[in-house]
């Protein structure tokens, strides 16, 4: 989108040439949770807008897996690897540097990096279960989209929005 693209030129205008991966993450973050207050929503988590990326964009607060996307998507434009990890009840990504080791990020709190125990800890949390080694690899755009989706109809059900509830089944079947 031509919003994030404009964000990661601003990102891009506070960086020298040759930042190195650390100096862009540092720049993402600070863009993202210090400059602008993009947050994690608490107030209204239930928010069915909270899933949508325009109105992330708009109102800065999303779901974890609505701000990862917004941050996979920066992060790329700055030329840093990122896969979203679809953790069972919470969605974080993994930076995957050029050297050194993979690093779990929470984008819901602002870009908190996680330790694996953090992670199955937050996981015990949300769910009463360990995470298992499948739960933490990557997943693919498609598996986000999904998610997301998922996340809408769930919401839809809770509301008994019948109309809604066939759209993004419809969605998913596509």
């Amino acid at each position: 989108s031509k919003q994030l693209a404009r964000m990661a030129g601003e990102i891009k205008e506070k960086l020298p040439a040759d930042a190195s991966e650390t100096k862009k993450l540092e720049a993402l973050n600070d863009y993202l949770f210090k400059e602008n207050g993009f947050h994690g929503s608490r107030t209204d988590y239930y928010n069915r807008f909270n899933s949508y990326l325009n109105r992330v964009l708009d109102d800065r607060e999303g779901l974890p897996i609505t701000l990862s996307i917004v941050y996979m998507e920066l992060a790329h434009r700055l030329d840093l690897k990122m896969e979203g990890v679809g953790l069972p009840a919470h969605f974080v990504v993994r930076h995957l540097p050029k050297e050194g080791e993979p690093q779990l990020i929470d984008v819901f709190y602002g870009a908190k990096p996680l330790s694996r125990e953090e992670a199955g800890k937050k996981v015990r949390e949300l769910t009463g279960e360990d995470v298992t080694e499948a739960q933490l690899a990557a997943v693919t755009e498609r598996q986000i989209l999904q998610r997301m989706l998922g996340n809408l109809l769930g919401l839809a059900q809770q509301k008994s929005d019948k109309e809604a509830v066939l759209r993004y089944v419809e969605a998913l079947l596509i």
